[in-house]
């Protein structure tokens, strides 16, 4: 019982450490995507899942801090992600 303990504890303290040097948790795969177009309007940024998920997918994060798993092949993500894009450098140049 002790031994479990232990390796318990250095697993919950190792665990940021493995984070850092691998990247995001695997809480950042999508196993199941939202079907229905996002207002462009409510999503604030995105982020595309790692190559070792079992799926490809991009992450929308609205306004509401909502994180909506979407598959990046339907036409309208890739919409999407052009416009933020858009929107993004235009913020950052001030036009």
């Amino acid at each position: 019982n002790s031994v479990f303990c232990i390796f318990y504890l250095f697993g919950v303290i190792m665990k940021p450490f493995g984070d850092f040097f691998y990247g995001k948790s695997p809480e950042e795969c999508c196993f199941n995507f939202f079907k229905k177009p996002v207002p462009v309007r409510s999503i604030v940024s995105y982020e595309e899942t790692r190559d070792d998920c079992p799926k490809a997918g991009v992450i929308f994060i609205t306004k509401k801090a909502a994180r909506i798993c979407v598959d990046p092949g339907f036409k309208w993500v890739k919409r999407a992600i052009d416009q933020i894009d858009i929107r993004n450098v235009e913020s950052s140049t001030g036009e």
